[in-house]
């Protein structure tokens, strides 16, 4: 049963709500996501709709979903913009900080060939979890500035994963994204522009 964008990242906590018609919305879009890199330390992408911008921008599987022991698509793409030549390391985590060593690697583009100016990327981990086992398994492939990074086995099984996740509030598993540049620079940036869960 393939679907598209089964789940994306949230906004801020209690902006949810409806609006009426032709009402412009008080929170800010969620995605793309565009963050200036200024050093070389590798970075979390944060969410924009959150005034503070210290939160990680977190796309996450509810408990009860219809993923249990179907393979999954993380996708996560948009473009990245060097000020310099630079190389360019995007990576995925499974976690919700914004400090990496707290989160726990998936997968790595490792460090692109440095260039210079704007390129397009993508990152796809084809995923697989169970609550029998409690694993999540599976493979990551990328592509940043037309260079291919041959699909591999994800770098850490997670495991614990329930589908009724902790509680009935709190997500099965969850992602986040980070960028490290080999060339400090105020114009470095990168843009998500989609972070979804395909099925």
């Amino acid at each position: 049963m393939p679907s598209n964008r089964l789940f994306g990242p949230s906004g801020a906590p209690g902006t949810a709500g409806l609006l009426a018609l032709n009402t412009a919305g008080a929170a800010a879009a969620v995605l793309p996501a565009l963050q200036v890199v200024a050093t070389t330390t590798e970075t979390v992408i944060l969410n924009p709709a959150l005034a503070s911008s210290t939160q990680a921008l977190v796309l996450s599987i509810p408990p009860g979903s219809l993923l249990e022991q179907r393979p999954f698509d993380v996708v996560a793409s948009g473009y990245v913009s060097t000020g310099a030549s630079s190389t360019v390391t995007i990576k995925l985590y499974s976690g919700t900080s914004t400090t990496v060593g707290s989160d726990t690697l998936l997968g790595t583009t490792g460090a692109i060939t440095a260039f210079s100016g704007k390129c397009p990327w993508y990152l796809k981990a084809t995923l697989v979890y169970d609550s029998v086992s409690g694993k999540l398994g599976g493979t990551v492939k990328a592509l940043v500035n037309n260079t291919l990074v041959a699909e591999a086995a994800i770098s850490n099984v997670i495991t614990g994963i329930s589908n009724a996740g902790a509680s009935a509030t709190l997500p099965v598993l969850s992602f986040v994204l980070s960028i490290t540049f080999g060339t400090a620079n105020a114009a470095n940036t990168i843009n998500v522009q989609d972070f979804c869960v395909n099925f």
